[in-house]
């Protein structure tokens, strides 16, 4: 089931305002007003019904004011209506502290008020103190009477929702699952959606006793959809089962149809279902890292714990540990086993933490059994390997390892073939390293279709196959490794596995160099200095060797340095820009721009 919509703060904070009364002409005046967006034209009219002595219209000039945080003004106006509705919006304005100056509540007042209207049977009054009974606020907490104040309100689609939740756990009345499931359905009928949409994870789960049944589950939760106010859940579970083929086929199309519209009505489940999406380039929408980003920071602001990991997530990889930190403990509240291994990571490292590499095995080890990721598996493994928090165990650290790769996870997979190629304290295992390496390959992991490409090209750990590697380097490439199309690249230049074109080859680097590529557009530059498919332009080769190297590229940095400091290569030699590329690329490790600084 769907976390209970347990408010922990009342619902008098927000009220709801009863708007069954008759209109008169005053209002409606108001309301053209309002539809203009004309306030003063609405005050003005809103005024003139209470000089009349219509109560509708103070009331009215309450909820303006009120809205306007001009709060004396509105409290002035409840109190002349003197009405149940008065009382209500009176007390609230006492009780939420909008009449303190330090904003504190004052119970004494608003008590007494929202009572008075309560025992009047105003809707709002009587929910408010039902919340309040449930909460314990301003009150001892009660159950018996929250449900009490409950049953007064017979027809409405809120209490009726709130007192399914009570039958669903046996709060304030016997535990009863079929009488939950029978107020949920009156709840959706009154016109809240969240009943019929709670009433379908029934029929989705085979909740009380029921057997599964995915077309009920679906026709009930398109009841939730269709209902046009505070549907957000009800269009999340429509497009849930729309990706899921629950209840109906899958359709993609109309998933993200239903995402969207689950979105703009303030979903945070559609928010990370949708940042998915954008990720990982789902359901043939084209990736786009930024639109993820911005969705998984809505899911999260929506106390979504798939927005919070993936934010945390996001920030941990780019090295802000110290904001990340906050995310990953949100998810783990809200019971995400992804987060909580991140965090044990966090733990193991001090990264955005103290470092407590105790504390972030005893972690690892909690929650391995139930990441279904591996992602724990793979932290426990490294941390017995390397020694973290516990005396080296490359035996265990094996064991470990493999627990998380059984689950599918491909850097488990790449790190088990390194280890078999010869590390300390583990024997070295050709075979193993394949397997491993082929496992990762079949689960979709570009980076070990790269590696072992490479492995392949140069007959290290596996036999010398120069075919198999362009194949590899080609279906990495398909999807989306620049750095696979530029070693597939230099295979099509080389003709290593492939037929000699260099036409192909420049095409290739020029792809991953449009894509941001640093090495791609050190590979075009070197195309245009060396006159490869392209006519010899030592102009675009300078203009390339400069993109790369501002990119990032130590080895074009170091190729501009040489450039300035002999004023070859048709740039005029300058001492000062051939000590600035050198000196980046001598603190990226390039031994030989060192050098070469010391002469200048």
């Amino acid at each position: 089931m769907k976390n209970a919509l347990i408010i922990t703060t009342l619902l008098f904070l927000f009220p709801l305002m009863s708007m069954g009364q008759q209109k008169v002409s005053y209002l409606d005046s108001a309301d053209l007003c309002r539809q203009r967006e004309d306030w003063k034209g609405v005050e003005k009219w809103l005024k003139k019904g209470a000089q009349a002595g219509k109560k509708e219209c103070m009331n009215e000039l309450g909820d303006y004011y009120s809205a306007r945080e001009e709060y004396k003004k509105a409290a002035k106006w409840y109190a002349q209506a003197a009405d149940a509705r008065g009382d209500f919006g009176l007390a609230v304005l006492y009780l939420d502290g909008s009449l303190d100056k330090k904003g504190q509540a004052d119970s004494l007042r608003g008590l007494p008020l929202l009572r008075r209207s309560e025992r009047t049977g105003y809707r709002d009054a009587v929910y408010t103190v039902a919340r309040m009974f449930d909460a314990g606020v301003f009150c001892p907490q009660n159950y018996d009477s929250a449900v009490y104040m409950l049953r007064r309100l017979p027809a409405d689609g809120q209490a009726l929702f709130m007192l399914a939740q009570y039958y669903e756990a046996g709060t304030g009345v016997e535990l009863d699952s079929l009488k939950a499931m029978d107020h949920f359905r009156r709840a959706g009928e009154a016109g809240f959606s969240d009943g019929y949409s709670y009433l379908g994870d029934y029929y989705k789960d085979g909740l009380a006793g029921l057997r599964p049944d995915s077309l009920q589950a679906f026709q009930t939760y398109m009841l939730a959809a269709g209902i046009p106010e505070g549907n957000a859940n009800g269009l999340s579970d429509v497009a849930y089962c729309y990706l899921r083929g629950i209840g109906t086929r899958v359709d993609t199309a109309k998933a993200i149809y239903y995402l969207r519209d689950a979105l703009d009505a303030g979903s945070a489940r559609a928010a990370a279902e949708l940042a998915d999406m954008y990720n990982y380039g789902r359901g043939g929408i084209e990736a786009n890292g930024d639109t993820a980003l911005m969705l998984y920071r809505l899911a999260s602001q929506g106390d979504d714990p798939r927005g919070d990991y993936m934010m945390g997530a996001y920030l941990y990889n780019q090295g802000a540990y110290d904001n990340a930190i906050g995310y990953l403990q949100s998810a783990m509240m809200h019971g995400s086993t992804d987060a909580a291994a991140l965090y044990g990571q966090a733990l193991l490292t001090g990264n955005g933490v103290e470092q407590d590499a105790t504390a972030g095995l005893g972690l690892l080890e909690q929650v391995a059994p139930v990441d279904a990721s591996g992602q724990a598996y793979l932290w426990l493994g490294i941390a017995y390997y390397t020694g973290t928090g516990s005396p080296s165990d490359p035996e265990m650290a094996l064991r470990l390892l493999d627990s998380a790769a059984q689950l599918g996870n491909t850097r488990a997979m790449i790190i088990l073939g390194q280890l078999y190629n010869g590390s300390e304290g583990i024997e070295r295992d050709t075979v193993k390293v394949l397997q491993w390496y082929e496992r990762a390959v079949e689960a979709g992991s570009v980076d070990a279709m790269v590696q072992l490409a490479g492995s392949y090209l140069s007959g290290e750990s596996v036999p010398k196959d120069p075919q198999r590697a362009a194949e590899l380097y080609q279906r990495a490439a398909d999807l989306g490794s620049t750095e696979a199309m530029c070693r597939l690249g230099t295979c099509y230049e080389n003709g290593d596995g492939v037929v000699l074109n260099s036409r192909r080859a420049f095409n290739l680097y020029q792809q991953a160099a449009d894509q941001g590529s640093p090495f791609g557009m050190r590979l075009v530059a070197y195309c245009y200095a060396q006159g490869i498919y392209v006519a010899e332009d030592m102009k675009q080769a300078v203009d390339w060797f400069t993109r790369a190297a501002e990119a990032g590229d130590a080895h074009s940095a170091y190729v501009l340095g040489q450039l300035y400091a002999s004023g070859e290569g048709g740039v005029k030699k300058n001492k000062k820009e051939a000590k600035r590329w050198l000196t980046l690329a001598a603190e990226a490790g390039i031994e030989e721009a060192a050098e070469q600084l010391k002469q200048l």
